[in-house]
Parts: C-alpha cells; sequence; structure tokens
C-alpha cells in the first residue's frame, strides 16, 4: 500500500468513527407513556367522524337508566380533555389501526414488556400473570440498558409475582401460623390486615421479576392492577417501599420521571423512560384535583370527573413538553403514547364498580376484557420531531408489542429474534406493512363492563364462567372463536351454548355486527389456519382452567 492509499483509509476510518461517535451522541432519548383502560373512543383525536349515532344502543340505554349524563358533552370533552396529545399525536405519526396483546391488563402489558405474544408464557389472564409473569431476561429494557441508555420504569408494573417474604415476616413477628394469603384473613384479624397493607405488600414485586433485575435502573411504582390516587400504600421505589403516597399520584409519578430525566441530561446519557400512568382506572370514584375538574362543565360529576382525571394525565405530558423544551432535548425525544387496552365501558354494577363512560371504544363493540375490537383495539401515536418527517395518519395493522422492538431500533440496537413485536420504522419510513395478520387467545369476560348486566354473575364471578376465544385479524377481515358457553350464565343462551366461529368485514362493519362466515368459507379456513399455526408453540395456563385452554387447541 503507497502512502497515498494509507492516508485516503485512514481517513475513510477516522470518517465512519466520527460518525459513529455522533451517530451515539444524538442516540434520541425515548419516553413511552401508557394510560390505563383508556378507549379508543375516548381519545378525542380518532373523533372527526364518530357521532352519538355511533355509540352502541344497549349502551346508550343503560347511560339513561344509569346514570343519564349528555352523550353529546362526553363527546365533547373526549376532546377538550387533551390539546397536548392531540398537538403531540398531530404533529407525529397516528394510528387507527393499532391493538394490544390482550383484552386485559396484565397478559397485555406482559406482551408490551417481552415483545412476545404472552400465550407462549402460559399467561392468559391477569391470574396467570400474578402467579407467573415476566421470565428472566425477557424484558426488552435489557436490549436498551446494554446500549447504555439510562432507564426507569414508572407506575403500573403488573407483570408478575408479589413479594411473599413481606407477609412471611409479618406472621413470623406475629407469632401467627399463617399461610400467607391476604384473602384468607378473618375480620378478627383487622389489626393484621392493616399492618399488610401498610407494608407495600400489595404493590410488591418479587425479587427475580424486580424491574431493577429486568432491565431497569431506577423505579416508582407498584406491581398491583390499580394504586389510590390518592394516600396509597402499594408504591415502591427501588427495592423500598415508598410508605404513604399522600398527593395525586398522576402528578407524582410526573415529578419523578422529570426528576430522572434531568439527572440523564446533566450526566448527557441518553434516557428510556416508561410512565405507566393509573389513570383511567376505575377513575370515576376518587375526585381529580380542582385545577383539572374546573376544565369540565357538565351538569354530570360522572363525565366531569372522568375527562379531568384524562386532562390531568394530558397537563403532566404538557410538563414533561416544556421541560423537554427547557433543556433542549424535545426535538429528539421520541414519545410513544397508548393504552394497556380497551375501555371498561361501564356505569354502576356490583355495588362498587363505575367503569368508564361513552363514547368507551366506539364505533367499535365490546370493553375491555371482550375480544370484540373494543376491548383490543387501542389509540397509539408516536411524535419525534427529528426523527419523523413524514407525519400524517397510518392505517397499516400494528401491534403495542412493536413499541420496544422500535425503541431498541432507534437506539441502534439489535432487536432480539424470534420475538413476535417488529419495529415501526419500515412502516414510518416507507410505508411498508410489517405484520401481514396478528393473532390473540385468551378469556372472552363481560366482567369489565356494560355487558355484564347480559349475564347471571357479577363482576367477581363471571369470570370464573366465562368461555375462551381466539382472533385473528388480517386484511379487512377479523375470524373469532368463541368457546363453549355454560348454561345458566348468559342471558341470550340460558341453556348454553356450543362454541362458535364467527367472521367479519371489520373495515366495512366495524361494529361487528354481521357475520360472514358462511359466505367466505375459504377466509375462514385461512384464518384459523394462521391461528393454530401460530399457537403452536402456547403454554398452558398457570391459573385458568386447562379445560378452557383445549377448547383453544381444537381445530374448526
Amino acid at each position: 500500500m503507497n502512502f497515498k492509499s494509507f492516508i485516503i483509509l485512514l481517513a475513510i476510518l477516522y470518517s465512519f468513527q466520527s460518525c459513529k461517535n455522533t451517530t451515539e451522541h444524538e442516540r434520541p432519548n425515548i419516553i413511552f407513556i401508557m394510560m390505563d383502560d383508556l378507549g379508543y373512543g375516548q381519545f378525542g383525536v380518532y373523533n372527526d367522524t364518530i357521532t352519538i349515532q355511533d355509540f352502541n344502543p344497549y349502551f346508550v340505554h343503560l347511560v339513561d337508566s344509569l346514570e343519564g349524563y349528555s352523550l353529546n358533552k362526553s363527546l365533547e370533552f373526549s376532546k377538550l380533555a387533551i390539546p397536548t396529545l392531540s398537538k403531540l399525536a398531530n404533529e407525529g405519526i397516528t394510528f387507527t389501526n393499532a391493538y394490544t396483546s390482550s383484552n386485559i391488563c396484565a397478559p397485555s402489558r406482559l406482551g408490551i414488556a417481552t415483545g412476545t405474544s404472552q400465550s407462549k408464557f402460559g399467561v392468559y389472564t391477569n391470574v396467570d400473570c400474578e402467579k407467573s409473569g415476566l421470565k428472566p431476561n425477557t424484558h426488552l429494557a435489557d436490549v436498551l440498558k446494554k446500549q447504555h441508555y439510562k432507564t426507569a420504569h414508572i407506575g403500573k408494573w403488573h407483570i408478575g409475582k408479589r413479594d411473599d417474604q413481606i407477609i412471611k415476616a409479618i406472621l413470623e413477628n406475629e407469632k401467627r401460623a399463617e399461610n400467607g394469603s391476604l384473602s384468607k384473613l378473618d375480620r378478627s384479624k383487622t389489626k393484621l390486615k392493616n399492618k399488610i397493607k401498610n407494608s407495600g405488600y400489595v404493590g410488591s414485586v418479587s425479587k427475580e421479576q424486580h424491574p431493577l433485575n429486568n432491565g431497569f435502573d431506577y423505579y416508582y411504582g407498584y406491581n398491583h392492577w390499580a394504586s389510590n390516587f390518592y394516600n396509597a400504600t402499594n408504591v415502591w421505589e427501588n427495592f423500598k417501599h415508598a410508605g404513604l403516597q399522600k398527593n395525586y399520584n398522576t402528578d407524582t409519578f410526573t415529578d419523578k420521571a422529570i426528576d430522572f430525566m434531568d439527572v440523564q441530561i446533566k450526566n448527557n446519557d441518553p434516557f428510556y423512560i416508561q410512565i405507566h400512568y393509573h389513570a383511567v382506572h376505575d377513575s370515576l370514584e376518587p375526585v381529580a384535583p380542582k385545577k383539572y375538574y374546573n376544565r369540565f362543565d357538565s351538569k354530570s360529576h360522572i363525565l366531569n370527573n372522568f375527562y379531568a382525571h384524562i386532562y390531568g394525565v394530558d397537563s403532566n405530558v404538557n410538563r414533561i413538553i416544556k421541560f423537554l423544551k427547557s433543556k433542549k432535548k424535545y426535538k429528539n425525544t421520541l414519545i410513544v403514547f397508548t393504552s394497556d387496552n380497551g375501555a371498561m365501558s361501564a356505569g354502576s354494577y356490583n355495588g362498587h364498580k363505575t367503569g368508564s363512560p361513552l363514547p368507551a371504544n366506539t364505533p367499535f363493540s365490546g370493553h375491555k376484557g371482550t375480544y370484540y375490537q373494543g376491548g383490543i383495539r387501542v389509540p397509539m401515536f408516536l411524535h419525534w420531531p427529528q426523527g419523523i418527517t413524514n407525519k400524517g395518519i397510518k392505517d397499516k395493522l400494528i401491534s403495542t408489542m412493536d413499541i420496544l422492538p422500535t425503541a431498541i431500533d432507534v437506539s441502534g440496537g439489535e432487536i432480539p429474534k424470534h420475538i413476535d413485536g417488529k419495529s415501526l420504522l419500515p412502516l414510518i419510513n416507507e410505508n411498508r406493512s410489517i405484520h401481514k395478520y396478528l393473532t390473540w387467545s385468551g378469556m372472552h369476560s363481560y366482567k369489565w363492563g356494560y355487558l355484564i348486566t347480559k349475564t347471571t354473575k357479577t363482576h367477581s364471578t363471571e369470570s370464573k364462567h366465562a368461555p375462551p376465544a381466539w382472533v385473528v385479524i388480517k386484511d379487512e377481515y377479523l375470524l373469532r372463536y368463541t368457546g363453549t358457553l355454560e348454561p345458566g350464565v348468559y342471558l341470550d343462551h340460558l341453556e348454553g351454548r356450543a362454541p362458535i366461529v364467527e367472521l367479519f368485514n371489520i373495515k366495512n362493519d366495524p361494529a361487528e355486527l354481521h357475520n360472514v362466515a358462511h359466505s367466505y368459507p375459504e377466509v375462514v379456513k385461512e384464518l384459523s389456519e394462521l391461528y393454530f399455526k401460530d399457537s403452536k408453540n402456547d403454554r398452558p395456563p398457570t391459573d385458568w382452567k386447562n379445560t378452557k385452554w383445549d377448547e383453544l387447541k381444537n381445530k374448526i
């Protein structure tokens, strides 16, 4: 090699190293915001073509008889509640065909965390997840941490076991020979129950499934399906119980997030942070702070309060945006927003649950817990000023399992093989489809919304009788198998019902009103074969009845 060639080679190598260093320096920060039980129709970005005539007539009937709030106000408030989120969505990419991996929270969150269908871990229900849950080295935040991102999880975790050592220690101190189950302590032991409650046990997480042992540098949150908006006792900070959290948790979670981001920015470290808000889970009972509540002026406290909690999240996202701008990090921060599953969509039932108002999941049928579209289709958008130049609406099929693979991709990391989630960058950059189809399986339960009134059971008992279901969505079609209905449970089928298969053209019939299975047997065959191909590696449930799971394996 002559001297001139050597100099050229050195220049090329220097140029490559400079590009590499610049790329590392300019890697985006990533914020993943998720709300709890926010419905597609409650997110006003999607409401331009929705009218109250699109609301489920049965649900409207129940609103009239149970609550009587203004349907027009509810639709209006769904826009009024999200000025910041609407602006971010409109300046980024809004997905109109996004789905979660499950119709209920813990399985859905496990699918998001691992980028893998939770059925491959034997998780179909919340209890399955609470008894088994996250497997070591499967949380995709691990990959981001290896990319030298500083990582934090703030808010709801709910993808694993509680720390039973806490109860055992309390019982040993009390010199009691109990079996470590909070639910079995009788009324005479109220003092002991309070000790367990105040210990933080309900929100605790076992050591092997703790965020700090699964890809995160900082944790402030709770491993439970909900946390009180005020005076919570189930919140933990890292490995330490956080004690009584008096303040409104949407504000507190944001405080913790901003504090974490501030430290990383000062240290010039890129960060990945999950902010998984409690809102709007069971949100109609505790009253939102006046600074949020006073924005809404209907005659209905239920309506005002529900959207006040959403506006609380929006206002806190606005705080985050202002912080990022003040630190000159706004343009190169990727923000992802979604919900874990569909809205509860219910009025008062079973004595204590109040659910959430219409429009709920309009224009789709069903609600949280069901494998109608209303249970699994969710709002979702990406915002990244420096990385998204072709903003707009995308109608390609995507999954919330794609969120962390996308984060890994933009970080420069390698997406693990053999997971179900995919990076959204090809769709963003080239409008290229990343999923040809999606599949689901699990419990098809009416307990989480208005459909409970179509049963002889209650919110506490219906899920024991709920049938299994699997779903495939490909192109404009949704194929759903619903398993055996027991006699005496569902009012429409009091004598019981054998399993059924239904096919819907969800492009023309989003509410799934017209079963066209008999007209398109070839589509039924094609989509069912996709499900059985995908489900061959599914594992049996941890807690859910094996008889239910067995039905999911029966070829149609």
